[in-house]
């Protein structure tokens, strides 16, 4: 594994955003950032805009961005396991799985400390600590399983080229 440490100069700050674009944790945060957006912007639009119950919204909102989750981390954060092992079949299956492993870890997960958040504070900062919560465990659910199933070579998440 690559050791990070501050750049001083040029090239190794170059270096440095290459290491980190190519860190797997780095690319997995962005893919979720940018699913926690869309998560929390499809409920703030179904429970302020159409009045659905902000726990139902949220639910649903996790399912949509569930979805996208998976097909951003299929690109980008698990690239490298792409591989012509991955036949359409197994890309199913591991589809399956991936919604599997959501739907009995990330959805308890990020309901359960919603709605316990909600007691004490609005309902999109404590939707926002159980997409926190619940990407925890799917980063290790999905490198230790669900995107190492069918890969060249089925190596755990080290840093790679971009």
């Amino acid at each position: 594994m690559t050791e990070l440490r501050i750049p001083t100069s040029p090239g190794e700050a170059v270096l440095f955003v290459r290491t980190l674009y190519g860190n797997r944790i780095v690319r997995f945060a962005a893919v979720g950032g940018s699913c926690g957006v869309v998560q929390l912007s499809v409920l703030h639009l179904l429970a302020a805009g159409i009045g659905v119950p902000w726990l139902l919204a949220n639910f649903i909102a996790f399912i949509i961005s569930m979805e996208l989750n998976f097909s951003l981390n299929q690109l980008f954060t698990w690239r490298d396991r792409w591989s012509s092992q991955l036949t359409p079949q197994r890309f199913i299956a591991r589809l399956l799985m991936f919604n599997a492993g959501a739907s009995t870890t990330g959805i308890p997960l990020n309901q359960g400390i919603a709605a316990l958040m909600g007691l004490f504070m609005w309902y999109l900062p404590a939707a926002a600590i159980g997409i926190c919560v619940a990407a925890s465990a799917n980063f290790i659910l999905n490198d230790r399983i669900v995107f190492r199933l069918w890969s060249s070579g089925g190596a755990s998440a080290t840093i790679s080229e971009p």
